[in-house]
């Protein structure tokens, strides 16, 4: 009997390997190289990659000045400050972890902040999934009770989950011009503008780093750049946009339910991780509120215009495309 493979589900499992593994990646590079160096670089180069594919393809476009404005307010919060905080932050914190708790937080973020800020109307089933996800990191951040050493553990997963926030934040407001321009452009310009603000401050920061030999007597730590570039970027964006065309956002956000596990495979099998019992509970909990979200989104729809919410299109993890949005907001399910 022959095993036939449709091309979107092969597509769809290329798009959770590679954005499960960007966070070995990220972990892999900062371990030697300054964390905002890596991640300035990273996305300067992404963002050039991503406007010559709109170029190439035809879809490239110039911001007006009232775009260019509100991308320079998703670049700073969606790539300067979140992947400036959530790159230091695994620095010390296990990559599995990381993976797990942005994930989780992107689609969690996205409720709260559209329901506070009046973007959508979001059902109580909502409401439980943002309070079961919020009860996974304070499990996750239990590990550490106890320990001596455990401060700049919660520090760093502090800052992974805030620069989540402000990821999800930007997303919110900058609904509008992702609306106006192709999203490959929007990615593009996204990228470059947020990894050109990451470099001075880096080099404010970090220039000791930077100018140490040390840094830069391995390769392993540029070749984790060149997969987050080449893999997380190119490879991401091509995968998701093409499952976007063909299933629609919200089938295509099942994929969050699968990059934890990754994630936390990734980094046992392939960095020796070792997490807790209360790690493992944890990360439960925050894909558990992911799948609420997820099957209230096409179940339990709420009475609210069109969602204001359509994320940016430079999500945590190293990829430059969106997750899609679980909300439960009234849209057409894919």
């Amino acid at each position: 009997m022959r095993l036939t493979v449709r091309p979107t589900t092969a597509v769809f499992v290329v798009l959770c390997l590679t954005w499960g593994t960007t966070w070995l990646a990220i972990r892999t590079g900062v371990e030697q190289v300054p964390p905002l160096w890596l991640a300035g670089t990273r996305f300067t180069v992404a963002g050039v990659l991503l406007l010559g594919v709109a170029r190439l393809t035809g879809r490239f476009r110039w911001p007006t000045p009232a775009q260019f404005r509100a991308l320079l307010r998703m670049s700073a919060l969606c790539i300067a400050l979140c992947f400036g905080l959530v790159f230091w932050g695994e620095t010390h914190v296990e990559s599995g972890i990381a993976g797990v708790v942005v994930q989780g937080f992107v689609p969690i973020g996205l409720v709260g902040f559209a329901a506070l800020l009046g973007r959508d109307t979001v059902t109580g089933r909502a409401w439980v999934a943002v309070a079961t996800g919020v009860a996974g990191v304070v499990v996750i951040a239990s590990r550490s009770l106890g320990d001596p050493s455990g401060r700049m553990f919660l520090l760093g997963l502090a800052a992974i989950v805030v620069g989540t926030l402000l990821y999800d934040l930007g997303s919110v407001q900058g609904d509008e011009v992702l609306g106006q321009l192709p999203a490959v452009a929007a990615s593009g310009w996204e990228n470059l503008l947020g990894g050109l603000m990451l470099l001075p401050v880096s080099l404010a920061l970090e220039h000791d780093g930077i100018a140490d030999p040390d840094t830069w007597d391995s390769a392993t730590p540029w070749l984790a750049w060149l997969y987050l570039v080449v893999i997380g970027s190119a490879v991401g964006f091509t995968a998701y946009t093409y499952l976007l065309q063909r299933w629609g956002p919200v089938r295509t956000s099942a994929y969050a339910f699968v990059t934890p596990i990754i994630a936390l495979a990734a980094g046992a099998v392939l960095a020796d991780e070792r997490f807790s019992a209360s790690v493992l509970v944890g990360a439960g909990l925050i894909v558990g509120a992911v799948l609420l979200l997820w099957t209230g989104g096409r179940r339990e729809v709420a009475e609210a215009p069109p969602a204001a919410v359509r994320p940016s299109p430079a999500p945590p993890g190293g990829s430059a495309a969106p997750p899609a949005d679980p909300a439960p907001a009234r849209r057409r399910s894919g």
